[in-house]
C-alpha cells in the first residue's frame, strides 16, 4: 500500500533535519528528499525550515543570525519563514 502522504512529509522533514544536524547546509539537505511533486516538495521544505527554527531558535535559543550562518541561508529567508509560523 505504501506510505501515506503524512508519512512521506514527516520522513522528508526528519531527513532534512538529520542532514542539517550532520553539518549539511539547509539547501544541501533538501536535495536528499525524494518528493517529486513540486508543490508538495516546496511545502515540505518550508515546513522543514520552520521545524528547524522552532527547535534551534525557540527551544535552544540560538540567535537567528547564527542559525542562518549554520544553515547557510540568508537571514531574510529565516525571517520570512518565522513570519509564517503560528504565534
Amino acid at each position: 500500500m505504501g506510505n501515506s502522504f503524512d508519512d512521506v512529509c514527516r520522513d522528508s522533514i526528519r531527513k532534512i533535519r538529520n542532514a542539517v544536524e550532520q553539518g549539511l547546509s539547509f539547501d544541501e539537505a533538501c536535495i536528499l528528499i525524494t518528493v517529486k511533486d513540486a508543490g508538495l516538495r516546496e511545502s515540505v521544505i518550508n515546513d522543514s525550515l520552520k521545524a528547524i527554527i522552532a527547535e534551534m531558535h525557540f527551544s535552544r535559543r540560538l540567535p537567528l543570525k547564527t542559525l542562518a550562518m549554520r544553515l547557510r541561508v540568508s537571514l531574510s529567508r529565516l525571517l520570512n519563514a518565522k513570519e509564517g509560523m503560528p504565534g
